[in-house]
């Protein structure tokens, strides 16, 4: 069969990463490393163009899509399209969002969704189509059967052992390499060795979505796929990859063994790092460059709210262990919409301290499917339905300050923190080329667009503004939801039980 897997393209009103950041579509590679035997594409929308000529040239049997939150509509509008040129070509949603809420994507467009992992069902789900056998019996999927309501197969567990699955095919997006890069990281590949999270911090789905277990990756199957990789930068984007020990230890081994040379971005845990310094220090000589740490905030009072099982104190610390050994921090920080005046200016006394220059500021975030979401899902002021604004940017709840002063103190932030030369270079170790670099420049250029993104955002909050968000794009006249009948249903599965408590 012929298969386009498809990357949408970010929502107009989403502000941020694009403009400083475009990785690999990993996750589409992945479900595409399940599939043997079938003529296979992946077109990423954020870097290429012409969906519809693409769909006329290559003929495809069957369009997947993955994505998070903000790209819901944005998938649905492909889908539209899809439905337009072709009503009998399949489409097929997918990705974390899918898995977590699978109703966002109860569109008569839509046929199936995937819940989990898409390199194992995707080649259920492709065989049962190839030779004309209903899809009732796999698990794991949701069918659509009216707005905003889907039916349920069997549920199943997120993923098998993940040294089981296949690499991914970065073979596929070979040729798009050049343009995938993170901040002054170009060109970079990004790297999974690990799915879930050990913590449970309140704000966060990532650890609910796995049911609370992690799948890792052996430190053979990590060294395997690095050999094929000839990127210099890798992007792990584990939720923290630097926290086991042991695990960490066989890696480095292996790294040195297979002289293994590469500048390493990861993420890691403030009081991992502060109680583990000896295992940064062998780790920086190995070509760690860069750690993301969710330092969240300036107080313990905060950082207990979130569930976070880790202390401010913890974090200065974390940042000290880094800088000694010249790695860079990016820490992400998470204003409550309580904030006043006085709570800014104590979060940027923290940042500027602790010396922390590249920073991901991001307000409060109530996502459906955390635990806090059920006490807060009645005082969002945001649609549901309006995806692009749930991009971890956008003010989702009452601040108490007025929402344009809210917006323009968190610019102000962002703007005193990084639009500073001097800050630069005294706060950056590795990461930061001579600022008369075309790299630095970029940089500068697509924060100076995110700030003038900021600058607007308040805009996106009219009715106007967020009936544009809301679109998903023409309707397919004579399209109609399916019945599902006949078939054991679960009309409501675990995941969505616990994005709608």
């Amino acid at each position: 069969m012929k298969i386009l897997f498809v990357r949408p393209p970010v929502p107009p009103h989403t502000i941020g990463l694009k403009h400083i950041m475009i990785c690999e579509p990993l996750e589409l590679e992945y479900a595409a490393a399940g599939l043997i035997g079938h003529d296979i594409q992946i077109m990423d929308l954020i870097v290429e163009r012409g969906f519809r000529k693409r769909l006329q040239e290559f003929k495809p049997d069957v369009v997947a899509s993955s994505c998070y939150i903000t790209g819901v509509n944005e998938v649905i509008k492909l889908f539209r399209e899809v439905k337009i040129w072709n009503r009998k070509c399949f489409t097929i949603a997918g990705g974390v969002q899918a898995s977590q809420v699978p109703e966002d994507f109860a569109d008569m467009a839509v046929d199936c969704i995937v819940m989990g992992d898409g390199t194992t069902t995707m080649p259920e789900v492709i065989e049962a189509l190839e030779n004309s056998n209903p899809l009732n019996d796999i698990a794991g999927l949701a069918f659509p059967v009216g707005p905003g309501e889907v039916e349920c197969t069997e549920g199943k567990v997120y993923m098998p052992k993940a040294d089981t699955l296949p690499f991914p095919r970065r073979d596929l997006v070979a040729h798009l390499q050049h343009k995938y890069y993170y901040l002054l990281h170009q060109p970079v590949a990004t790297l999974k060795t690990t799915w879930g999270c050990w913590y449970k911090c309140n704000f966060c789905y990532t650890w609910r979505i796995t049911d609370g277990l992690p799948y890792s990756r052996s430190p053979e199957s990590i060294v395997e796929e690095l050999l094929q990789i000839e990127t210099e930068d890798i992007y792990i984007v584990d939720d923290i990859f630097i926290i086991n020990r042991s695990r960490l230890n066989k890696l480095a081994a292996l790294l040195r063994e297979h002289n293994i040379r590469k500048k390493y971005l990861v993420y890691a845990r403030a009081d991992f790092i502060s109680e583990n310094e000896d295992l940064i220090a062998e780790w920086a000589e190995l070509g760690l460059s860069a750690v993301f740490i969710g330092l969240e905030a300036a107080t313990n009072i905060e950082l207990d709210s979130m569930n976070k099982e880790c202390s401010v104190d913890y974090n200065r610390r974390a940042i000290e262990v880094l800088r000694k050994y010249k790695v860079d921090t990016y820490g992400s920080l998470i204003p409550s919409p309580d904030y006043t005046g006085e709570d800014w200016e104590r979060l940027w006394q923290f940042i500027e301290e602790t010396g922390l220059y590249y920073v991901n500021i991001s307000p409060l975030t109530p996502m459906p499917g955390t635990e806090i979401w059920p006490s807060y899902k009645d005082k969002v002021t945001v649609p549901r339905e309006a995806h692009g604004l749930w991009d971890l940017s956008h003010v989702l709840l009452p601040t108490r300050m007025p929402l344009k002063k809210y917006y323009r103190e968190l610019l102000k932030l962002y703007g005193k923190t990084i639009l500073n030369i001097s800050r630069a270079n005294k706060h950056t170790q590795r990461t930061l080329p001579s600022v008369w670099s075309w790299k630095y420049f970029r940089m500068l250029y697509g924060a100076l667009k995110i700030g003038r993104q900021f600058l607007q955002a308040h805009q996106h909050h009219s009715p106007k503004e967020l009936a544009r968000a809301m679109n998903r794009g023409p309707e397919v006249p004579g399209l109609a939801f399916k019945p599902r009948s006949k078939r054991p249903v679960k009309v409501q599965s675990k995941l969505t039980e616990l994005a709608n408590p």
